[in-house]
C-alpha cells in the first residue's frame, strides 16, 4: 500500500465534509414524495445539469473506458459516443415535453398519455422491473467497480467489508438528502472527481517511463490512437461503428441515454423550474459528458497500456488504477481516492433514489397501498433503498465479472424497446397495449438472435431493433387504441408537434398550431450538437497527437456551436 501524506488524508476527508455539512442544509426541505423525488419541481438548469453529468460520471466509468480502450484503442470509445445522438435528441425534441407533462416520473407519463387497466399494469410492471431488477444490474456494475477500487487503496483491508460501509453511509445520506441535497452534493462531486482526473492523466503522461505526449505515442500501437475506426483488428469493426451511430441510439435503453429521455434523466429535467431550465440542463449535461470529460480518461488508460502490457480482459480495468502506484505526488493518491468516492456516491446516490422513486410513486402509491400519508410512502421509500443496495453488493460480489460485459448485455436486452418510447410521443396510434408488447418482445428477440442464434453484437441489436419496430408499428393496428379524450388532454398538455397527430383530429377539432417550425429547428439543434461534440472531440485528438485534419474539425465544431446558439434562441421562444 502507497504510504497516505497529511494532504492524501485530508483529501480522503474532505468529500466527507462536505456531503454532511449539505446534509445539513437541505434535511428541512424534506416535506413531500414531491420534494423527495423532484426536489419541488425547482432545480436551476445547472443544478439538474451537472447532477445528471455527475450520476453518469460513476466510479465505473473510468475503469470501463480503460476496458474498451485497451480492447479497440480511442476509436472503441464509439461504443458509448454514439449515445450523444440520443442525448441531443432528447435534448431539442423532447426536454420541453418532459417539463409539460408535469409529472412527478416518466414512469408517471403512461398515465397521462394511455389508458384503462392495461395502462396501470404497465406502469406497475415497469416500476418494478426498471425500478428493481435493472437498477440492480446497473448498481451491481457500479459496486463491482467499488470492488476493484477499493484493494488499490487498501490492499490489507477487505474489499466487500469496505463496500459495506460505503453502502450503508449512500443509504444514510440518499435518504436524508432527498432528491434537492442529492443534487447539490453531485454539483460537487462531480467538479472534485472531474478536476481529479484532470491532474491524473497529468501526472500519468509525466511519468519517466513514459515521456510525455511524444513518449506515449512512440510507445503506443498506431492503431490504439486513431479517433475514427479503420477496419482493421484490434479496433472498433466498421460495421459496428455505423450500426452504432444509425441503430442503437433509437433502439436500447440504457440508463442515462434512454431515448426520448426517461429514467434519472427525465427526472432531473422534470426538477427543473422551467422549460427554458429543462432545455439548458439537458443541453449542459450532453456537452459535459461527451465533450468535457472523456479525454483524461483516455490519457490514463493509454498510459496503463505501455506500463501494463499483459493485464487480462477481466483485470484490464484495473489498469487505469494500477498507474496511480508509479510514482505520484504527494495529495494525489488521496484525492483520486476522493474522486472516486465522490462519483460512486453520486451514482448510488441517484439510482437508490430514482429506484424508489419507481417503486413508490408508480407501483405503491397508485396501485398496492393508495391513499396513505406522505410519511407513510417516504418511510416505504427508505426501505426500498435499503434492500436494493444489499442486493446489489450481492450482485455484485457472486454475479459480474466485467462492467463493459455489463453494459453489452443491457443494450442488448433491451434492444427492442427504444423505439417505442420515442414512437409513442409523435405516433397517436400508440397504447398501452403496444407499449407492453414492446417490453416482451425485446428480451425474448434477444433470446433469439442472441443466445439461441448466436447473432455477435452489434448485430444482435440490429436484427431486434429492426424486427421489434415492424411489428410494433403493425400491432398499433390490431390492438385496442388509447381514448381519444385521453390523447386530447395529453396533447394540449405537452404539445407535441402537430404533423404527427393530425390523423387524431377532425376539421372541427383541429387544435391552434403554434411554431410549425420546430422540427426544423430541433432537428438542426441536433445536428449542430453532434457536430459541436464530435468536432470538438476530433479537434482534441488533432492537437494531441499531431495527427489528423484539425482544418476539419475545428470548423465543423465552430459550426457547431453556432448552429446550437441559433437553436437555443428559437427555441427558447416555443
Amino acid at each position: 500500500m502507497i504510504p497516505f501524506h497529511i494532504l492524501d488524508t485530508l483529501f480522503f476527508l474532505f468529500p466527507f465534509v462536505v456531503i454532511i455539512f449539505l446534509l445539513l442544509r437541505f434535511r428541512s426541505k424534506q416535506k413531500s414524495t414531491k420534494e423527495y423525488f423532484q426536489a419541488e419541481g425547482n432545480l436551476s438548469w445547472f443544478v439538474a445539469g451537472t447532477a445528471m453529468v455527475a450520476t453518469t460520471f460513476a466510479a465505473d466509468t473510468p475503469l470501463a473506458v480503460t476496458e474498451i480502450i485497451r480492447g479497440q484503442g480511442i476509436a472503441g470509445n464509439w461504443i458509448w459516443w454514439y449515445m450523444a445522438v440520443g442525448g441531443f435528441v432528447t435534448v431539442f425534441f423532447f426536454s420541453k415535453l418532459w417539463k409539460r407533462s408535469g409529472a412527478t416520473t416518466d414512469l408517471e407519463l403512461i398515465g397521462l398519455r394511455y389508458s384503462g387497466k392495461e395502462a396501470n399494469f404497465l406502469r406497475g410492471i415497469k416500476a418494478f422491473v426498471i425500478g428493481f431488477l435493472l437498477n440492480l444490474v446497473i448498481l451491481g456494475w457500479v459496486n463491482l467497480a467499488m470492488l476493484k477500487i477499493i484493494p488499490v487503496f487498501f490492499p490489507h483491508w477487505t474489499a466487500s467489508h469496505i463496500l459495506i460501509y460505503l453502502l450503508l453511509f449512500g443509504v444514510f445520506y440518499t435518504s436524508i438528502a432527498g432528491l434537492r441535497g442529492i443534487s447539490y452534493i453531485d454539483v460537487f462531486q462531480f467538479f472534485l472527481a472531474w478536476f481529479g482526473c484532470i491532474l491524473f492523466a497529468y501526472f500519468a503522461i509525466q511519468l519517466p517511463a513514459i515521456g510525455g505526449l511524444e513518449g506515449l505515442k512512440s510507445k503506443l500501437d498506431g492503431s490504439k490512437i486513431l479517433f475514427f475506426p479503420n477496419g482493421n483488428s484490434g479496433t472498433l469493426p466498421w460495421d459496428h461503428f455505423l450500426i452504432l451511430l444509425t441503430v442503437l441510439w433509437w433502439s436500447s435503453w440504457y440508463p442515462g441515454s434512454e431515448p426520448g429521455g426517461g429514467g434519472y434523466i427525465a427526472q432531473r429535467i422534470l426538477a427543473t423550474k422551467n422549460e427554458e431550465a429543462a432545455l439548458k440542463g439537458s443541453l449542459w449535461f450532453v456537452i459535459a459528458h461527451y465533450f468535457v470529460r472523456p479525454w483524461p480518461w483516455i490519457l490514463v488508460a493509454l498510459v496503463s497500456m505501455v506500463l501494463y502490457p499483459n493485464l487480462s480482459e477481466v483485470e484490464s480495468g484495473k489498469g487505469f488504477l494500477m498507474v496511480l502506484q508509479e510514482g505520484m505526488p504527494n495529495g494525489m493518491f488521496g484525492l483520486m481516492l476522493s474522486a472516486f468516492l465522490a462519483a460512486y456516491l453520486s451514482t448510488l446516490a441517484t439510482h437508490l433514489n430514482w429506484g424508489a422513486s419507481y417503486l413508490v410513486n408508480d407501483l405503491w402509491k397508485p396501485i398496492v397501498n393508495p391513499g396513505k400519508s406522505d410519511s407513510y410512502y417516504l418511510s416505504i421509500s427508505y426501505v426500498i433503498q435499503i434492500l436494493t443496495a444489499v442486493c446489489s453488493f450481492f450482485l455484485a460480489v457472486y454475479g459480474m465479472e466485467t462492467i463493459k460485459g455489463a453494459w453489452v448485455f443491457l443494450l442488448e436486452a433491451s434492444s427492442g424497446i427504444g423505439f417505442i418510447l420515442i414512437a409513442r410521443w409523435f405516433f397517436w396510434r400508440i397504447s398501452a397495449w403496444t407499449e407492453i408488447l414492446a417490453f416482451l418482445l425485446s428480451p425474448i428477440l434477444y433470446f433469439l438472435f442472441s443466445v439461441y442464434c448466436k447473432v455477435e453484437f452489434p448485430y444482435s441489436i440490429l436484427y431486434t431493433a429492426i424486427s421489434s419496430a415492424f411489428l410494433l408499428i403493425l400491432s398499433t393496428y390490431f390492438f385496442p387504441g388509447t381514448d381519444k379524450e385521453v390523447l386530447f388532454q395529453f396533447y394540449a398538455k405537452t404539445k407535441p408537434p402537430y404533423f404527427f397527430w393530425k390523423g387524431l383530429f377532425t376539421s372541427e377539432n383541429k387544435p391552434q398550431i403554434i411554431h410549425s417550425n420546430r422540427l426544423v429547428v430541433s432537428l438542426l439543434g441536433t445536428l449542430s450538437g453532434l457536430a459541436f461534440v464530435f468536432g470538438g472531440l476530433y479537434s482534441i485528438q488533432c492537437l494531441i497527437w499531431k495527427e489528423g485534419e484539425i482544418l476539419i474539425g475545428l470548423p465543423v465544431f465552430v459550426l457547431g456551436l453556432l448552429g446550437l446558439y441559433l437553436s437555443l434562441r428559437s427555441l427558447q421562444n416555443q
